[in-house]
């Protein structure tokens, strides 16, 4: 799952397909500590158990708010290095050439590949893991 930002008071422009998922945040800050979240891998792993299955996973978004995914505190360490490791994540997507990467399923596999590879991937493991673990 990878989560993008539009804002319509930029006068942006979006196509959404058939859904739309979103959520109230209080800053920015709050914001990268989700985002680091939602698309660590880990994240993943630990919903997996309560997905439905067909030809692959599916409605992730249907179980991720049954893990125990704490508000976002910036007095905590764990939170605060988090928002600043999803900071970083969202910079390096926001400079991905998507463009050449064709369906949306290559775009995903693309933008994983590249916060995998992210020297920032293993702390981000650990923290993900330690606060939903």
């Amino acid at each position: 799952m990878t989560w993008t930002r539009f804002s319509a008071r930029t006068g942006s422009n979006a196509i959404i397909d058939h859904t739309l998922y979103w959520g109230s945040i209080t800053n920015h800050a709050e914001g990268w500590h989700l985002r680091a979240i939602l698309n660590s891998p880990e994240l993943t792993q630990l919903v997996h158990p309560l997905m439905a299955y067909g030809k692959d996973e599916r409605h992730i978004d249907k179980h991720v708010w049954k893990l125990p995914i704490l508000s976002y505190n910036p007095a905590g360490a764990f939170h605060a290095r988090l928002s600043e490791l999803g900071r970083q994540q969202t910079e390096l997507v926001a400079r991905l050439d998507l463009g050449e990467h064709g369906n949306y399923i290559m775009l995903r596999q693309h933008v994983r590949k590249a916060l995998a590879a992210n020297s920032s991937a293993p702390e981000v493991a650990d923290i993900v893991t330690e606060l939903l673990g």
